[in-house]
């Protein structure tokens, strides 16, 4: 499919965010490449100028857009706009999950968008750009909808999936600095899909639309070679895989992670490479974890949401919330550093289970191993809480900003509160949480050679990270109860009370942010960083995550 002669070779350009070097566009880049087209890819920015710039001068013949935040989907379209504005004529195709589950909304607001790719796009991508070299019709290709010559929408039948994921070609990466990097990280999949079927989530969905398998491996071998030529032609020594659910089909996934990791083992690049994966709490095993730390896993995110019994039903989690302290326990013993993800409030929380998250959180990270970090539930376009709160009749917002309010009227004061208190903790570049997940990163680099941090060092950052955790925990904690014994029609949420609790908590987090900037830029520490003998490991944190501004998408289901 992907090495077939073409007719012509066109000039494709992509456009969209480059976090975790976007592998979503760099995988259509590299079908394309292989295709035999030229391609490119420009970071997408509101500003358009140096886009249209470009696009003027190099006059591609089809233009990408990966649209990942539906909340963005206004300033995509005043983007696509500009280059219509400025002559630009090339096809223009819109991708992603939520032009995929909602590509009505996003044709009527994007005017200048041609088509959306829906769901897995290589195949689509090559056909399209097939009938575009030819000159020949396009607008009857599966998986894509078309905007005909009257303004009418023509939705075709989906495709099937890329059953064997070997085929595919790499992501194309020329274009990526690996090598000028202080720290070559890269991201990397070796799956995609997962199986399980939470509330809030899309992924499931996304998969489950195209006819074919809810999650797809590749070959140990293929992604250890992807592996192995990133090291060696790139200099690439930490990998982020970017897997829904790395572990995700119990035994078969299990036997999978395990084969990679002792093919890691035995390859030249065995002892040179680290790692993150993401991965639920209940799929984790002691005998797993010491294959996978073999292989050079060094660090865990575990999807797990919510501690309370009644909010993992809420969400269709399926497992209990002792699942999360075993699992947690299990990395502890590892050394592994671990995140996690978790919703303090969901659409039908009320004050009890609020109230058991928290005391859930001092329970499992009390102790300072990792930092507490917390968000609400928001309902993105094609997850199934979506369609019950519209069922409910309790969907407010727009659909790119779609939002909800709590069944107590007391806990949307709580939230509002909350925000105020916590947001540049929780989901700011410049927050508490996120200067401590970085350090925390580095302080358990899992080669002897790159730990770099003593043993007193990692204890204070730990006892540290204990201190901002439980001050969260004893915030969040008074500021409920605060809530819970207030009349409705009482409640002070910017002042009283409820200000002093902000107030702080936010000198405290003040205090503790000046603490960890002083450790970290203290001049022998930061010669003992630099000087260690592995100088490839460290420093990769900055690219584990999408950390977003202030911003809609940050109020909600948070950053990953």
């Amino acid at each position: 499919m992907f090495d077939a002669p073409h007719p012509k070779s066109l000039t494709t350009l992509f456009v969209g965010f480059q976090d975790q070097d976007n592998l979503g566009l760099r995988y259509l880049m590299g079908a394309a490449k292989a295709g035999g087209h030229r391609v490119g890819i420009e970071t997408f920015s509101t500003d358009a100028d140096a886009l249209v710039a470009r696009a003027l001068k190099e006059r591609p013949d089809f233009i990408g857009f990966s649209l990942i935040f539906q909340y963005m989907t206004g300033q995509f379209a005043e983007v696509i706009d500009a280059l219509r504005k400025a002559g630009v004529t090339s096809h223009i195709a819109v991708g992603g999950h939520f032009p995929s589950f909602d590509y009505e909304t996003v044709l009527s607001v994007v005017e200048g968008a041609d088509s959306v790719i829906r769901f897995e796009g290589e195949a689509t991508l090559m056909d399209l750009l097939d009938r575009l070299g030819q000159g020949q019709d396009w607008r009857d290709l599966p998986g894509l909808v078309a905007r005909l010559e009257d303004g009418s929408l023509k939705a075709n039948p989906l495709r099937k999936q890329i059953m064997d994921l070997d085929t595919v070609p790499w992501p194309e990466r020329a274009d990526i600095s690996y090598e000028a990097a202080d720290q070559p990280t890269a991201a990397i999949l070796g799956s995609r899909g997962c199986p399980w079927n939470c509330d809030f989530c899309s992924i499931r969905p996304f998969y489950e639309a195209q006819e074919g398998s809810l999650r797809r491996l590749r070959s140990p071998e293929d992604v250890m070679e992807e592996m192995r030529h990133l090291y060696h032609a790139r200099g690439v020594a930490l990998f982020l895989f970017q897997d829904d659910d790395f572990l995700a089909t119990g035994a078969r996934a299990r036997k999978w992670a395990g084969t990679l990791s002792d093919l890691i083992v035995d390859s030249d690049i065995g002892g040179k490479v680290a790692w993150k994966m993401s991965c639920r709490s209940d799929e984790l095993r002691p005998d797993i974890i010491a294959r996978m730390l073999n292989g050079g896993l060094t660090h865990v995110y575990m999807g797990v949401e919510s501690g309370d019994v009644q909010g993992l039903k809420n969400m269709k989690k399926m497992m209990s919330p002792q699942k999360h302290i075993e699992a947690g326990n299990m990395l502890r013993a590892a050394g592994l550093s671990f995140d996690f993800g978790f919703m303090l409030m969901d659409p039908w929380s009320d004050i009890r289970m609020i109230r058991s998250n928290i005391a859930f959180l001092d329970d499992f990270v009390g102790d300072g191993w990792a930092v507490a970090g917390f968000c609400r539930m928001l309902p993105y376009s094609g997850t199934p809480v979506e369609r019950k709160l519209k069922a409910e009749g309790r969907l407010t917002g727009t659909g790119f900003e779609p939002d909800y309010r709590f069944l107590d009227p007391k806990l949307d004061r709580y939230y509002a509160w909350l925000l105020e208190t916590f947001h540049t903790r929780n989901f700011t570049n410049q927050g508490l949480a996120h200067l401590l997940r970085g350090m925390i990163f580095e302080s358990r680099l899992q080669s002897p050679q790159t730990r770099w941090m003593t043993e007193e060092e990692t204890r204070w950052l730990q006892y540290i990270t204990a201190r901002a955790n439980q001050s969260a925990f004893v915030t969040l904690g008074q500021a409920l109860d605060y809530i819970d014994r207030t009349p409705l029609d009482e409640i002070v949420t910017y002042g009283g009370f409820l200000g002093d609790l902000t107030q702080r908590e936010l000198a405290e987090q003040h205090h503790l942010t000046r603490q960890l900037e002083a450790f970290w830029s203290e001049p022998s520490r930061q010669i003992r960083r630099r000087a260690r003998h592995d100088a490839w490991l460290g420093g990769g944190f900055e690219r584990s995550w999408t950390h977003a501004e202030p911003s809609w998408e940050t109020q909600g289901i948070g950053v990953r």
